[in-house]
């Protein structure tokens, strides 16, 4: 009985242990670029509401089409009216009764009326035009959709590379964080040996409590770095999200293609008409696409001017006083003809308003095409400028290891004072802060000009 319980107090131990084990794994997610932007493209809400945009945008279409086809209705009233009414009405109470009751009765204190009604429209300038406002919101609800799509992988893969660089910029800064503590260990060591004076110490004391701050504001960033990234795959907020840590491999190979560009190549990536450049930046295409509904929704305030023509075909039954579709059935076609004579101005002024609702919109989108050519000119600027400090950063990290390796063999030899080691130690660590920022920045900025050209997707296929 004994042996009993313990081996059940050991499995029960075992398996806490083990739930424990799989509720931390379970918190932790472990995500590769291709995985974040797969998971942002599936769940994120920006890229949902734009497909059900699209999808209402396709529906709108039918019904735009439904507007034309003819209509089926089912009518039926029930009447009934007082007394008074009733008998001054019924003319055959006036009658003698012999004749009275011959006649047929035609008035009825209660009645019922049915009828079955076809409409149809056989000319409007409004529901024509309908038509092409409805596919022109389509073409406009595709782009918004593509030009979404994008913006939410082109977030994707900089938030991505942010946790990527924060993650890197957080390792070098404890790197140093521990050089920091060994020499301050080794300043208090020769302190007490009275080869270090007091000040020697505390300079080195200082540099140590710099480092932690540095170290606590670098794990800060990479934690707001990873919730920005678990904003856009739509990841719990709090989540504890891991990335790959290396590099991912098509974003290396961008860079180095890029990289074997001359700059006047590169100039040329940018050299676009306004017609090239619309076609393939799709937030461009969305908003031409808008500026020509705009403009079909002025030409359509016209058919305001115009006749309307409508068919009507009614079969109905004579109201008697009987639910009963039981009397003789009257068949009635009409052609309907509406010409507007005067409505008040209300069709001029909303013209009028619609045409400058048109005009606004033609020139925010031409506003827009020589802002996007400023940015794409801009960031092609920033992508030579960085591919120049690569180099630079790379020649100076050298020269900075260099340098502090020399100088702290002078150190040891007394040649140098402490602060000179010490500025040393900062340049170099500066030095690989500075060329860890460009090459992360020199990617960031490859795939914002790949985002502008409308090829951000490219990057990771």
């Amino acid at each position: 009985m004994k042996k009993s319980v313990q081996f059940f107090c050991k499995f029960l131990v075992i398996s806490l242990v083990m739930m424990s084990a799989n509720s931390l794994f379970a918190q932790l997610e472990v995500i590769t670029l291709d995985e974040a932007i797969s998971r942002a493209l599936s769940h994120n809400n920006q890229v949902l509401a734009s497909k059900y945009g699209l999808e209402q945008a396709k529906w709108d279409t039918k019904r735009a089409w439904a507007e034309l086809f003819p209509t089926l209705d089912f009518n039926t009233r029930f009447t009934r009216i007082d007394q008074q009414t009733y008998e001054e009405r019924d003319f055959r109470r006036y009658l003698p009764p012999e004749i009275a009751a011959t006649m047929p009765q035609t008035v009825f204190q209660e009645s019922y009326s049915s009828s079955l009604e076809v409409n149809m429209p056989l000319f409007n300038g409004v529901l024509f035009n309908g038509i092409s406002i409805a596919n022109e919101n389509e073409t406009m609800a595709e782009q918004m959709n593509s030009s979404t799509r994008q913006n939410i992988v082109f977030l994707v893969i900089s938030s991505y590379l942010e946790v990527l660089k924060s993650k890197d910029v957080y390792t070098l800064q404890k790197e140093y964080l521990e050089l920091s503590r060994l020499n301050y260990e080794k300043a208090e060591r020769l302190y007490k040996a009275n080869r270090y004076s007091k000040t020697e110490v505390l300079r080195w004391k200082v540099d140590l409590e710099q480092q932690k701050s540095t170290v606590v504001t670098s794990e800060s960033q990479l934690r707001s770095a990873i919730t920005n990234l678990n904003r856009h795959i739509k990841l719990n907020i709090d989540a504890n999200t891991k990335v790959e840590v290396r590099l991912p491999e098509e974003l290396q190979t961008e860079k180095d293609k890029i990289l074997t560009l001359s700059d006047e190549e590169i100039l040329n990536m940018i050299d676009l008409t306004d017609e090239q450049l619309v076609k393939i930046n799709a937030a461009l295409s969305a908003e031409q696409a808008g500026t020509e509904v705009s403009r079909l929704l002025y030409k359509n305030n016209y058919a305001s001017y115009l006749p309307k023509v409508n068919a009507t075909y009614s079969y109905g039954w004579r109201e008697n006083n009987t639910i009963g579709l039981d009397d003789y059935s009257p068949k009635t076609l009409s052609i309907n003809l509406s010409v507007p004579i005067f409505s008040g101005f209300q069709n001029y002024t909303k013209l009028k308003s619609s045409y400058y609702e048109y005009k606004k919109k033609e020139e925010d989108f031409n506003n827009n095409i020589a802002n996007t050519k400023y940015l794409l000119t801009e960031t092609v600027n920033k992508l030579i400028n960085l591919r120049t400090q690569k180099i630079l950063s790379a020649t100076s990290v050298e020269y900075s290891k260099s340098n502090y390796r020399t100088v702290e063999t002078q150190k040891e030899k007394g040649l140098v004072s402490n602060i000179d080691f010490i500025d040393a130690k900062l340049n170099l660590q500066n030095a690989r802060l500075n060329q860890l920022s460009i090459n992360y920045d020199l990617i960031s900025t490859i795939v914002e000009l790949y985002y502008m050209l409308g090829k951000v997707e490219s990057v990771i296929q």
